[in-house]
């Protein structure tokens, strides 16, 4: 059993590696616009839901692991988080900055990946973007039976060309929105050190479900 666990550890490091090279050689061949790059990620984020292997129990961690390579190919989680401190973010230190970056992509990888999870059965169809200078939207909608659930991408563009995600609206939720109304009640309160005392401690109870 331990070996059989050795090699499948193996296999999805293996996965992670190739996943990458095809992120990297889908880009630079074909990726230009904004559908382009939510396409791309919809298709490898389903490839991963859709690995029987993958399905089992024992392998959610493994199966996060790679949606997670994706998601952070895709997102730009420096930016949701400026946008979701507003004024707090001016006066941070840039120590600060890459602590809060770190904390708050995990936890919006964990709700977003719930929902993705949730969803994994369904199909997905992506409808048409809409942009204006460097902002874009991509509306998708997954699909049940007849039961449509929206999920809307905000992206950018960099000064490269890429179009990343920057905020992700699920059922008419804006996740950065949400968290910002959160975040500045908690801020006026209890100060900014009280906000990452509290997001550390919601992380370390998602570590503790998932073990």
């Amino acid at each position: 059993m331990a070996k059989a666990n050795i090699r499948f550890r193996k296999h999805v490091l293996f996965m992670c590696f190739l996943l990458a090279l095809f992120l990297n050689s889908k880009e630079a061949a074909s990726l230009t616009t904004p559908t382009d790059y939510m396409q791309c990620a919809v298709e490898e984020i389903m490839a991963i839901l859709h690995e029987e292997q993958l399905q089992l129990p024992e392998k959610r961690i493994d199966r996060r692991n790679l949606i997670l390579t994706v998601v952070r190919h895709h997102f730009d989680f420096r930016e949701m988080s400026k946008l979701t401190l507003g004024a707090e973010w001016k006066g941070m230190t840039e120590s600060e900055k890459e602590h809060f970056v770190e904390v708050f992509s995990r936890l919006i990888e964990n709700t977003y990946i719930n929902k993705i999870e949730a969803y994994s059965d369904e199909q997905i169809i992506i409808q048409k973007e809409s942009i204006k200078n460097d902002k874009a939207l991509v509306p998708t909608i997954i699909r049940h039976n007849s039961l449509d659930i929206p999920i809307h991408y905000r992206l950018y563009q960099t000064d490269e060309g890429k179009w990343l995600v920057y905020d992700v609206v699920i059922e008419g939720v804006s996740l950065v929105q949400n968290y910002r109304t959160q975040f500045t009640s908690i801020i006026r309160k209890e100060k900014y050190s009280g906000l990452v005392q509290r997001i550390d401690e919601k992380l370390s109870k998602i570590v503790v479900q998932e073990n």
